[in-house]
């Protein structure tokens, strides 16, 4: 019981959950457990059945698609906080995109049962699951637009931009991708990708190494993006 009042209270750390009453809380933390995962471990497969509802206690996960000829889409990069699997509520839904752990990853699980049945019973969970898959929404649309109607350049800055108000708010701001990585989120090659990591690192704004990029001036990224994130 100690270990699970643990996760419970720590849960109120989390966006998600920051704002949920005691009585829900304490409702949910008997279900509630952990799992670690090592870099490049793959949490879900294509195809898997929604078992389980996540969210990212430590490290980075980052939501991929693949083709057929083996090209990559990165579709979200995870970071504390972020959830995986709220599409559980919705019947019969499927998903075919990898969840892959990028660092030493810590998980918070619910089994999808557990928490569609606390949804039914909780309006204030159901309005969070609500607002957060609208929140995706508008999300993929904006990266959309930015693929089609935007150049490489402003769809780097922007991507980047993204990435760097999930993470804590320092300057300069540390992410650890390649360039490959990187161009598969924005739906750039890696060739051209490179080409405009070292555009902006010769402007002074970011720095470059060994999969690790530094941000150093996050006001000329966001005028680089366009204005926006």
């Amino acid at each position: 019981m100690k270990r699970h009042m643990r996760f419970a209270l720590s849960l109120r750390e989390e966006p998600f959950f920051r704002a949920m009453s005691d009585a829900l809380l304490e409702k949910m933390e008997g279900f509630v457990f952990h799992r670690e995962y090592e870099p490049r471990q793959i949490i879900r497969f294509p195809d898997d059945p929604w078992d389980y509802v996540y969210w990212v206690r430590e490290g980075r996960v980052k939501i991929t698609r693949k083709s057929g000829d083996g090209r990559e889409l990165t579709l979200r990069h995870l970071v504390p906080g972020d959830m995986i699997g709220e599409e559980c509520i919705l019947s019969g839904a499927e998903r075919d995109t990898y969840a892959e752990a990028m660092t030493p990853t810590i998980l918070c699980l619910i089994r999808s049962g557990d928490f569609r049945r606390i949804a039914r019973e909780e309006a204030e969970l159901s309005l969070r699951i609500a607002q957060r898959l609208c929140q995706r929404v508008a999300e993929a649309e904006q990266a959309l637009a930015d693929i089609v109607f935007r150049p490489v350049r402003c769809r780097v800055a922007s991507g980047l931009l993204r990435l760097c108000k999930k993470m804590p708010r320092n300057e300069p701001v540390i992410l650890r991708l390649t360039h490959q990585e990187i161009g598969n989120f924005v739906g750039a090659t890696r060739e051209t990708t490179t080409a405009v990591l070292h555009e902006l690192k010769k402007e002074g704004i970011l720095t470059i190494g060994n999969r690790r990029l530094t941000v150093l001036d996050l006001v000329a990224l966001e005028h680089e993006a366009g204005g926006r994130g």
